[in-house]
């Protein structure tokens, strides 16, 4: 069985994301990357598979030269193979346009499931994994905590949420692309020890497409989020803030 990991690179919104002079778009310089969350669960989802199934798992960096390092740690990891997709980060959150970019490299891989994260901290439209799975033409299920797959290697029995605490048990027929809400394990820890010999002994093939002229989502314009209030912090002890507080309440009518 091989299985195709999607491991997009997005900007560390813990870090303080800086406008570019055009207005719409993030300045590169000022960019810190890092694999989106919910492609690392689904790294983790494959990597579970691959011990289940002796699996081979590749991982599929999405982003520029930053993406080697999400391949070498997910080489470090247990991935067998690494495959980078390099596209310019200004075309990377139009998953419509991403989807159709990436299902040629998918497709000549011959995988017999694509998973991916069900979101990622830059996408501007729907999630990435359905519109793959319309590109490929196959089967699609998402927010799924569990995948299993059948000895013969024909079909996949998964767990998907719903809300209010339900949960869903499908089955679905390979090939298929899966969108991973979050793994069944805690994600592996890989040290900086294997991290450096992943990067020196690692094979890294490229797929360089032609970007298809796609009509997704395009941003017009980026601005910070204004305040609109602020907080006010209580001074004094307990007593001395309880009646400051009775005093809002009362001048508001609440209470």
């Amino acid at each position: 069985m091989k299985i195709a990991v999607i491991l997009r690179q997005v900007p560390d919104v813990v870090q303080e994301l800086v406008i570019a002079a055009d207005g719409r778009s993030l300045a590169k310089d000022e960019l810190t990357y890092i694999t989106n969350e919910g492609d690392e669960h689904a790294l983790e989802e494959a990597l579970i598979l691959k011990s289940r199934h002796a699996a081979t798992v590749t991982a599929v960096s999405v982003g520029g030269d930053e993406a080697r390092d999400a391949l070498a740690t997910a080489v470090a990891k247990g991935a067998d193979e690494a495959l980078l997709v390099s596209i310019p980060l200004e075309r990377r959150g139009d998953n419509h346009g991403l989807a159709a970019y990436l299902a040629p490299a998918i497709t000549s891989g011959g995988y017999d499931l694509v998973l991916t994260g069900v979101w990622a901290a830059d996408q501007l439209d729907a999630g990435l994994a359905g519109l793959l799975a319309v590109q490929l033409s196959f089967p699609y299920v998402g927010g799924l905590t569990a995948v299993a797959v059948e000895p013969a290697g024909n079909r996949a029995t998964v767990h998907k949420e719903f809300p209010g605490g339900r949960l869903g048990v499908m089955e679905v027929s390979l090939p298929a692309v899966l969108g991973i809400q979050s793994a069944e394990q805690p994600l592996r820890y890989a040290s900086v020890s294997k991290i450096s010999q992943a990067k020196r002994t690692m094979q890294v093939k490229e797929f360089r497409g032609s970007l298809p002229n796609v009509e997704g989502v395009h941003v017009s314009r980026l601005t910070k989020p204004e305040a609109s209030a602020k907080a006010d912090m209580l001074q004094g002890d307990a007593s001395r803030v309880a009646e400051t507080l009775v005093r809002i309440l009362r001048e508001r009518g609440l209470v």
